[in-house]
């Protein structure tokens, strides 16, 4: 299986966009959000930063 790079850069620029529309959180909160589950997705998925390395 060939992987993706920038899978995990996608996912959480989605999440943080997604985030920011969120009126019933404040700031904190959704810093805190953003960080936990980009955290879980770079660990299943590749980032662009990885394919710089491994290149």
């Amino acid at each position: 299986m060939m992987k993706k790079y920038g899978q995990a850069d996608v996912m959480c620029a989605v999440i943080h966009i997604f985030l920011t529309q969120q009126d019933k959180l404040n700031d904190e909160q959704k810093k805190e959000i953003e960080s936990r589950s980009c955290a879980v997705v770079n660990e299943h998925y590749p980032t662009a930063a990885q394919w710089e390395v491994e290149r």
